[in-house]
């Protein structure tokens, strides 16, 4: 079942959603951010990047070194899991591992300026919006962004569920 697809195939003007309907309102979202992922992963493969790589890069800060362990607890995986990431990076020239002062066994990640180079041409790719988005009203795109910007904030502030939304009996 496609939320989306099932709501435009309404008989209702307003393709499926009231005013004020508000039970549309997650499925939408949760369709959205599908379709976010399937864009993410156009993008990461233009730059000859697998997501996670994309991902890695996005987090790291060119002139920021930053530990593994912070890197892999950002993207909420085990340390292990972001050494492949890592050594297919680095051996493109994209990051460094380095010691830190303080402690040898903490390994560092360092963006080189090449992968600098790729985070900005992954950016200037990222801001372009797909087509899908960008053939919405002026109007659509603003308010929709207000009401993005919202549940940012919201869940800034109360943080992400990841159990049952309440009423629902789970999987």
């Amino acid at each position: 079942m496609n939320p989306v697809i099932d709501a435009e195939r309404s008989d209702s003007p307003g393709g499926g959603s009231e005013p004020g309907d508000t039970e549309e309102l997650w499925p939408t979202l949760t369709e959205f951010a599908l379709n976010m992922r399937v864009w993410w992963l156009g993008l990461c493969s233009r730059l000859d990047l697998t997501p996670t790589q994309g991902l890695v890069l996005r987090q790291l800060r060119f002139g920021s070194p930053v530990p593994m362990s912070a890197l892999a607890e950002t993207l909420a995986c085990d340390a292990s899991n972001i050494t492949g990431v890592v050594d297919k990076l680095e051996s493109r020239g994209l990051i460094v591992r380095q010691s830190a002062e303080n402690d040898r066994r903490v390994k560092m990640l360092v963006v080189t300026e090449r992968g600098r180079a790729l985070q900005r041409r992954m950016g200037v790719l990222a801001a372009r919006p797909p087509e899908a988005i960008a053939a919405l009203p002026e109007a659509v795109r603003r308010k929709t962004a207000a009401a993005l910007r919202a549940v940012v904030r919201r869940w800034a502030t109360c943080g992400v569920e990841s159990e049952d939304p309440p009423g629902s009996k789970g999987p």
